[in-house]
């Protein structure tokens, strides 16, 4: 039987769940958020790992299996300390070893929501036909930096969350902290017997970022230049800050290596151009070509054109629109469609950008039910108003058959 892929929910319910069932193996990319948007901080966190606790079980999941967590937070400094003993609390009690937890990232990125006080999207994988997985955290991290290390049929999966750079009293400044980050990258990297050249997909969170982006991309291209980093990863850089708030800059990153032949393609769309042109060292998407499935990893995707501008300048509706129509174009160009993306987030520079956000998006042949967060983010040029990233799946002999 080969790849099957299912999603549920919608937008307006309090979970919405992609399932991928395939050889043995089945993942679930899941966006959690409180029943209701009312109450008050502790309220709505019980009630998002309640409605987690539920999809889990619906499809015979449990929190063991979870492997990755993003949670946003509308203020991570005043919600941090009691958010983390109601997780640390329910994972206990679903007889998770505390010393194990997802590797997770802690977000000051407000749900758009009116009221809204956090949300989370976690990504779990849990065998179910015989085959064998083997989870274990990933040596040599500190502080809330934490990682995980995926294998099965052959792939390692590493996941690597909350990455940050230097101390809390060192005293660097941004260019620093952010050398720093990318430096402890490497060595934790380099102890799984890897480098940066295998990272697939980067997440980088900047605090002010339309102050420090310009620092970011110096630190990080001399960083590719000193150790060799050519296939550019895909990636996100957008404001976001990580717990404690002051922190320069924190990011996650993804690597995939097998003893099994794995196609990783760069990917090209007609409407954008690459990153590089405009000093940014990250490519507009990866394509992974697996043993049952090809992955597009969209980087976070912007109102674009194919010279570099920003298009629809001061027109929320306008970018939305050129946004999605970027993605279109980067998933047609290498066989896919908006309706193999199985993950979404979205990022606004207003909240009160989500109904015109909506209002498109639905006029785009985008996936209703697929888990998407919308979170409010300054973008890293100021005249962009709003930013997407996506990952998206096809059975690999559904894209084979179709001329590939």
């Amino acid at each position: 039987m080969g790849l099957k892929i299912s999603r549920f929910g919608h937008w307006k319910q309090p979970t919405q769940v992609t399932k991928l069932e395939g050889m043995g193996i089945t993942e679930l990319y899941i966006c959690a958020r409180p029943s209701s948007d009312r109450g008050g901080f502790a309220e709505q966190a019980h009630s998002m790992y309640d409605n987690l606790s539920n999809v889990l079980s619906k499809h015979r999941a449990n929190p063991c299996n979870v492997i990755t967590e993003k949670v946003f937070f509308s203020d991570v400094d005043r919600q941090f300390r009691e958010f983390e003993k109601i997780r640390k609390d329910w994972y206990t009690r679903c007889s998770h070893n505390a010393e194990s937890l997802p590797a997770t990232i802690f977000l000051h990125q407000p749900p758009c929501h009116p009221g809204r006080l956090c949300e989370l999207q976690a990504y779990a994988l849990f065998p179910t036909g015989g085959g064998e997985v083997k989870v274990r955290s990933l040596d040599g991290t500190s502080g809330l930096t934490s990682g995980k290390v995926v294998e099965y049929r052959g792939i390692r999966h590493l996941y690597l969350t909350n990455l940050t750079g230097g101390e809390e009293t060192d005293g660097l400044d941004f260019v620093g902290q952010a050398e720093d980050m990318f430096a402890r990258a490497e060595t934790l990297l380099r102890k799984e017997g890897l480098s940066f050249r295998d990272v697939i997909r980067t997440w980088i969170y900047v605090n002010n970022i339309e102050e420090n982006y310009s620092d970011l991309n110096r630190v990080r291209t001399k960083f590719f230049h000193e150790h060799g980093v050519i296939r550019l990863p895909a990636s996100t850089g957008i404001q976001g800050a990580t717990y404690p708030k002051e922190r320069g800059c924190a990011m996650d990153l993804y690597t995939l290596t097998s003893d099994r032949p794995v196609k990783i393609e760069v990917m090209h769309a007609p409407t954008m151009n690459e990153a590089p042109q405009y000093g940014s060292s990250f490519s507009r998407g990866m394509k992974v070509v697996r043993d049952d499935r090809i992955i597009a990893f969209v980087s976070g995707t912007a109102s674009i054109d194919n010279r570099g501008n920003v298009v629809h300048i001061g027109n929320i509706e306008g970018q939305v629109h050129r946004m999605l129509l970027n993605v279109e174009e980067l998933l047609a160009a290498h066989n896919f469609t908006p309706g193999d993306i199985v993950n979404l987030i979205t990022y606004l520079k207003e909240p009160e950008f989500l109904h015109p956000f909506y209002k498109v998006y639905n006029e785009h042949s985008f996936p209703k039910d697929a888990p998407n967060t919308v979170s409010t983010a300054d973008i890293c040029r100021p005249e962009w108003l709003c930013e997407i990233e996506a990952i998206a799946v096809v059975p690999l002999d559904k894209q084979t058959k179709s001329g590939e």
